[in-house]
């Protein structure tokens, strides 16, 4: 994300049809992530997902959740605990003796190291760039992809980043996007469509970043860079670079937000001008009533937009697994895909038939649904793993600390 709506956490992406999802994260190399934020059924047979993957080297999990009890404890971005996400879970046989239970982190940083403190939880929302640390800790386990009826609507290239190499499921994406800035087109000029105009002097207080430390030190290099680059991959001097660069901006900004509906106030308050938001952001923004008449954009810098695919983890201590695999199948439905478009303009990993479900048709176009190079390097970047990660996040709480954030 690299992190939500009213939540806390990443941005989004949606669904135009399998082909732009494929053809982005095929060029992303199909291990993408999030530059994000945040909000926040029962399963029918179907094909094995792990059919379109190569054999695992490793025993398939197989759960019975017939035969399990017990809540489901489950760590979300706040937002995505409504009903409308699980609702043929609600509806289920499992409900009754088995209560989905949640718990709201706060970023995907956060959630990892409360995780590894030895907190227990069924399932988790990470970004794809995380699961990898959650699995070499011991943190989660693998899917039962039986239990996983809609899973193979997730296009293949977007499935491809959450299962290991032994062909297993270690994350189920569920929703993708943008990370980009809002701004108001009669304060920018069209030449500053690009990530440096947050270093134009001229908006200096009038400009607000999210606070996850690895997006800002992203940013200063696609800043350092001035052409599209890929800010997943840095070298130790490119982080000190990009440190040095954001160090600069912080002064520039009213602040380093850790709450989007924070921004979006401020900006409909007309405190700011231009902010780094999700598309739910950059949609409450452009609708507001205080907006109206005012030509709001959600920008396409010339580097290229940040971006992010989340999901959803099975916690390695979970007592009840395959019912808390049932309640991912109840979330990876095309009907909770076109709801989590409509309601928090989030692009949805499942991709079977949403499209046609998408009730508000204006969102295709303004999230550039139906264009598939929307979705693809050099004009977006998603996330992924990041091997030097704490390095990024050391240096992104260095800017902070130079702004006194």
């Amino acid at each position: 994300m690299d992190n939500g709506p009213f939540m806390n956490r990443r941005g989004f992406f949606t669904a135009s049809g399998g082909i732009s999802i494929a053809a982005l994260l095929a060029a992303c190399g199909g291990d993408s992530g999030s530059d994000t934020p945040a909000p926040a059924s029962t399963p029918e047979p179907a094909a094995s997902a792990a059919a379109t993957t190569a054999p695992p080297a490793v025993a398939t999990p197989k759960f019975d959740p017939a035969s399990e009890t017990g809540e489901i404890k489950i760590f979300e971005w706040a937002g995505y605990e409504v009903p409308e996400m699980w609702d043929s879970y609600l509806k289920g046989p499992y409900n009754a003796t088995s209560p989905l239970k949640f718990t709201f982190l706060e970023n995907d940083q956060q959630a990892l190291a409360k995780v590894a403190s030895g907190v227990q939880y069924d399932l988790i929302h990470p970004c794809v760039a995380y699961w990898p640390d959650y699995k070499a800790a011991g943190l989660i386990q693998a899917f039962d992809p039986s239990l996983l009826p809609d899973y193979e609507g997730i296009p293949a290239p977007v499935r491809a980043g959450g299962v290991d190499a032994d062909g297993l499921i270690y994350h189920v994406p569920f929703d993708v996007g943008f990370s980009t800035l809002v701004y108001r087109a009669d304060k920018v000029d069209p030449a500053e469509l690009s990530w440096n105009v947050l270093q134009d002097a001229k908006h200096k207080g009038r400009m607000s970043l999210f606070s996850d430390d690895v997006s800002i030190i992203k940013i200063g290099h696609l800043i350092n860079a001035g052409v599209p680059v890929n800010p997943n991959v840095m070298t130790s001097e490119e982080i000190a670079a990009s440190m040095e660069t954001m160090k600069k901006v912080a002064p520039n900004l009213r602040n380093f937000w850790g709450s989007q509906t924070d921004t979006v106030n401020d900006f409909v308050n007309g405190n700011i001008d231009i902010t780094y938001a999700w598309p739910d952001g950059y949609w409450k923004i452009k609708n507001h009533e205080k907006m109206a008449g005012v030509p709001i954009e959600y920008m396409w810098p010339r580097e290229g937009r940040l971006a992010w695919v989340c999901g959803l983890v099975l916690g390695s201590q979970a007592a009840a697994p395959g019912r808390a695999t049932a309640a991912v199948a109840a979330s990876n439905t095309p009907a909770v895909g076109a709801w989590l478009t409509d309601v928090y303009q989030y692009g949805s990993a499942q991709q079977n038939g949403v499209t046609d479900l998408i009730k508000d048709k204006a969102l295709l176009t303004a999230f550039s649904l139906d264009d598939p190079t929307a979705f693809a390097p050099p004009r977006a970047w998603f996330e992924e793993p990041l091997p030097n990660r704490a390095e990024y996040v050391k240096a992104g709480q260095e800017v902070k600390a130079s702004a006194g954030a």
